[in-house]
Formats: structure tokens, C-alpha cells, sequence
């Protein structure tokens, strides 16, 4: 799913000025058209005030629906993405602010309803314009009470946007593992492509997306996967339920040669941790074999595991097999 096209959202003063403006140069349209029929002033000006609040509210529902139409439906987010939002947004806050444009919609058209019907009474010339104001006033006072509102949705905008853009249709497979086991080297192997690079909102790193023709989706996610429990925030944990719900199986990376910087019997606990959290089928991989000594491969021999070298390609078509 793409986020890239949520629409942004400005102050309430930009949507009445819009609005406004659009309402005097219809209101220059409706007097050349009028210009030259037997009609008194009254009349003239009853035709271009009622013509001038109807655009008001036209453009006013229209900005808020082009706003609401650019947002997702909560309720039809896969649940990937549902608890995305709920990870690194106020989802209480969203929702009510999507309902407050809402609101506005059905306050202006009460209003325009209310003022349209006073306009067309009216028997006055002073009487339709203290309307036509009064009616502007109104929506004006509308518009600022959303003032927040919108300003939250500029926000969530913002956040939004760095979502991956993820499959959530496609079987997945997360990598994991602690830092320099040679998750992105084997992202490449493991892809025909040169693996996607997106934005994630949890950490100040990249997600790496790469795919296996168009049968399976591979997601290395640094910072995020690769450091205990313990050390990681709320909203990275709420992240970690996230990509519960997408992936269907998990690679945890092991590093027997421990030139990736971390003691095997730290990253064996990490594994374990990411097991219990993420409860999927794990594909254990040892890599680095080349690197790593006899008496290093004697630590994990009891491991079910698949030895592989990501540099050098070696074991990499057992591990496919496996996947597939």
C-alpha cells in the first residue's frame, strides 16, 4: 500500500479563502448574465447572494471530502498498517479528527440550508446581504473550530507517508539477526533485483524490501530486529506486533565467526526472544562459515540450521529450496 498520496492538509483560512474567492468570481459570472434582463435590484442581488452562499458551501464539502477520499478507511486497513497507525499515531485522535471534517460538512450544509431559505424570504435589499454575511460569519466559525483537527491530520500526513509501501497480499519473510551478520548481503542474494530501499517509521534507518520473482516478499528491517527486548522503546515493540501480523515465516541470521561484533551465545538469545515474539516458522541460518573456526561451529552444531556464506553464494540454493 502507497501513503504517498494523502493530500495536504492547510489552516482553516486557506479552505475559506479558497471558498470565498470562488464564490466573487461566480458572483462576477452571475452578474454578466444578468446584465441587460428586466429585473430589479432586489432581485439581481437575491440570484447572486443565493448563487454566492451555494458556492461557499460547494467548495467547503468538496476540500473536506477531497481530504477524507485521500485517507484510507480504518476499517479496511489490512491489519499490518492498522497497527502502524495505532504504533506511531494518536489513533484516537485520527479518528476523531477525520469525523471533525465530517462534522463540518453537515454543519455548513445546515447552515446553508437555514440561510438559503432566509435569502429567498427575504424582502429586503439590506436584509439578503446581512444574510449572505451572517452565513459567511458562520462558516467561518466552523472552519476555525477544526483549527487542531486539521492540524493533527497535517501531522499523521506527514507520518504516513514514510510508511513502506509493503504487499501485504504476498507471502513475506522476515530477516533478522544482530548488526553485520549479513542480512543486506544475503537480501541481494536471496532477489533477482537490487533490493527496494523505503522509509520505516520506527527507526532512523531504512526497511529493505527485495522479492523472489513474484512469489515471495523479503523484508530487513535494521533497528528494529536486531538488539533484545529489553533495549528496544514502546513504540518499537509495537512495531515488532506489526510485522507479526505480516510475516508468515522469519530467517534469523546467526554469525558463528562472531566478526559481526556480538558473542554467539548473545545472538542465539536474541533469536529466541524474536521466536517468542513473533511466533512464525523459523529458517535458523548460520552465515559466515567461511569465517568462522571449528571450534566456533561447534558452539551451534546442535542447532537445525543451514550453512551458508551470503558473500560467496555458498548454501544459498539450499536455503531457497527451503523457502520455496
Amino acid at each position: 500500500m502507497n501513503f504517498q498520496g494523502l493530500m495536504k492538509i492547510e489552516k482553516p483560512d486557506f479552505y475559506i479563502d479558497v471558498a470565498f474567492s470562488r464564490a466573487n468570481k461566480r458572483a462576477g459570472q452571475q452578474r454578466s448574465k444578468l446584465k441587460g434582463k428586466k429585473l430589479n435590484r432586489m432581485k439581481k442581488s437575491r440570484i447572486m447572494e443565493l448563487d454566492k452562499i451555494a458556492t461557499v458551501r460547494i467548495t467547503l464539502i468538496n476540500q473536506m471530502d477531497k481530504i477524507l477520499n485521500s485517507y484510507p478507511q480504518t476499517a479496511h486497513l489490512d491489519i499490518f498498517y492498522l497497527e502502524l497507525v495505532k504504533s506511531t499515531l494518536d489513533y484516537y485522535m485520527l479518528k476523531k479528527s477525520l469525523g471533525a471534517l465530517n462534522w463540518v460538512k453537515k454543519q455548513i450544509t445546515v447552515l446553508f440550508k437555514k440561510y438559503n431559505e432566509k435569502i429567498k424570504k427575504s424582502q429586503k435589499l439590506e436584509y439578503i446581504n446581512k444574510y449572505r454575511n451572517e452565513f459567511y460569519g458562520r462558516a467561518v466559525s466552523v472552519l476555525k473550530q477544526v483549527k487542531k483537527n486539521l492540524e493533527y491530520l497535517e501531522h499523521a500526513r506527514k507520518v504516513m507517508r514514510d510508511y513502506p509501501s509493503i504487499k501485504t497480499g504476498m507471502p513475506t519473510i522476515v530477516i533478522a539477526g544482530y548488526p553485520n551478520v549479513g542480512k543486506s548481503t544475503l537480501l541481494r542474494k536471496l532477489t533477482s533485483a537490487k533490493p527496494a530501499v523505503a522509509s520505516y517509521p520506527f527507526t532512523t534507518k531504512k526497511i529493505m524490501l527485495g522479492y523472489l520473482g513474484k512469489k515471495i516478499q523479503f523484508i530487513d528491517t535494521p533497528g528494529l530486529l536486531d538488539r533484545p527486548i529489553g533495549k528496544r522503546n514502546q513504540i518499537e515493540r509495537q512495531a515488532i506486533l506489526a510485522l507479526k501480523h505480516l510475516a508468515e515465516k522469519m530467517i534469523f541470521m546467526l554469525d558463528p565467526s562472531e566478526t559481526c561484533g556480538y558473542e554467539i551465545k548473545d545472538q542465539i538469545k536474541l533469536m529466541n526472544e524474536m521466536k517468542k515474539s513473533l511466533r512464525v516458522e523459523t529458517i535458523v541460518v548460520l552465515n559466515k562459515i567461511d569465517l568462522a573456526s571449528p571450534e566456533q561451529m561447534s558452539k551451534v552444531s546442535k542447532l537445525k540450521a543451514i550453512p551458508i556464506s551470503a558473500e560467496k553464494g555458498t548454501g544459498i540454493k539450499e536455503l531457497k529450496e527451503k523457502i520455496s
